[in-house]
């Protein structure tokens, strides 16, 4: 089932999300210099699309009994709500750290956009990967499991 592409896949994410990580400004650091990060999404983009899809032809050519089907829909559905969560807690923590959303003129990003350089890590972490990855398989696996 784990194919050498999709583990070069997995690995490039992984990267792909540690750079953003690094790219993006701490809450604690005053800087105005832009966002370079924002040049790092079109490979961000790029490397999940292609974990995606290799994912996606994995599972579809996967021979697994009705059984297993059903028990990857709902560890990958328990996943997504976990990571979901965690992402929550993320967003909620780094917006109080920032003082505050967009909107609120105490906050450090008070007039940025949302995508910002403070920012970033709150749309490429390693949650937002898990709630793609679970999402992916669990419609995966359902289409699977209805036409066995």
């Amino acid at each position: 089932m784990l194919s050498r592409q999709l583990i070069i896949y997995f690995l490039l994410c992984l990267i792909a999300i540690l750079m953003v990580k690094e790219f993006s400004y701490s809450p604690e650091i005053f800087s105005g210099s832009g966002n370079p990060a924002i040049l790092l999404y079109p490979f961000v983009l790029l490397t999940f699309s292609l974990f995606g899809y290799e994912l996606f032809l994995n599972l579809k050519e996967a021979a697994f009994k009705k059984a297993v089907w059903r028990n990857l829909i709902v560890c990958s559905l328990l996943i997504f709500f976990a990571a979901c969560a965690l992402e929550y807690d993320y967003y909620n923590e780094l917006i109080q750290k920032l003082g505050g959303s967009p909107t609120n003129e105490q906050s450090r990003i008070y007039h940025f956009p949302w995508l910002n350089l403070y920012t970033n890590p709150i749309f490429v972490n390693f949650y937002t990967f898990l709630i793609y990855t679970s999402l992916l398989t669990f419609l995966t696996s359902l289409y699977r499991w209805k036409r066995n």
